[in-house]
């Protein structure tokens, strides 16, 4: 699989932790800090997520006239209309980007990358949630559900839950949810059975069997192995 290629459109101090979390879950990420060079370098790169801060629409509008990225994320501020108005395609000037979203630029790098990815699979054709039996997941608001009841579930293990769920039935060895859980800096996979614990609270103890010296599999309930 091609890596997909983000491009930081004068990045902000806070940015950085999310950049190299980017970059550790296989991102190609490149930065920029002069908008005048924004052009060139879209030209040249094949990117198809672009992050800015809201005082970067005047730069992003050049971007309407040629090659629009699939994905645009906003770090602070009302994104969604910055965005949209900057790269609005036509001479009504109607907001036409639907992979525009504003995030807080203080949020969690690891629910930040589950956004985005879902932006993502959507850009590409893939649908934006997933659904494992009565289990409901969606990527894009952080959201999650069984069987219509809302699950609480903090950015962390709602990556593992996603991570689960895209390989139902299959075993996700511990160095791949340990991978997930990593993008702010070093885990420890003795911490991945807490988290487990934790989802197994909120979905009942037989969704997520686990496979001794291998990892995790989620089995919904009901399910033959």
């Amino acid at each position: 699989m091609t890596a997909h290629t983000v491009l930081f459109l004068r990045a902000a101090p806070g940015t950085g932790t999310l950049g190299a979390a980017l970059a550790a879950e296989g991102f190609l990420v490149h930065y920029l800090r002069r908008f005048d060079a924004l052009a060139a370098l879209w030209s040249a790169l094949p990117c198809q997520a672009l992050i800015a801060e809201p005082d970067a629409t005047d730069a992003l509008a050049g971007l309407a006239q040629a090659r629009r990225p699939q994905v645009c994320l906003a770090l602070g501020g009302d994104g969604r209309a910055t965005l949209d108005g900057a790269l609005a395609l036509g001479g009504d000037g109607r907001a036409t980007l639907d992979g525009a979203l504003a995030l807080p630029a203080d949020i969690d790098p690891v629910e930040a990358i589950a956004r985005l990815r879902a932006l993502l699979r959507r850009a590409n054709g893939y649908p934006p949630q997933c659904r494992v039996g009565p289990l409901g997941i969606d990527p894009l608001r952080g959201r999650a559900s069984l069987a219509g009841r809302p699950l609480r579930l903090p950015p962390r293990e709602l990556r593992l839950l996603c991570l689960l769920a895209e390989h139902p039935g299959q075993a996700v060895p511990i160095t791949r949810l340990v991978a997930a859980l990593r993008p702010t800096g070093a885990v420890s996979p003795s911490l991945v059975p807490t988290y487990i614990g934790r989802l197994r609270r909120q979905l009942g103890p037989r969704w997520i069997q686990t496979l001794p010296g291998i990892g995790y599999r989620m089995t919904p309930p009901g399910t033959v192995t």
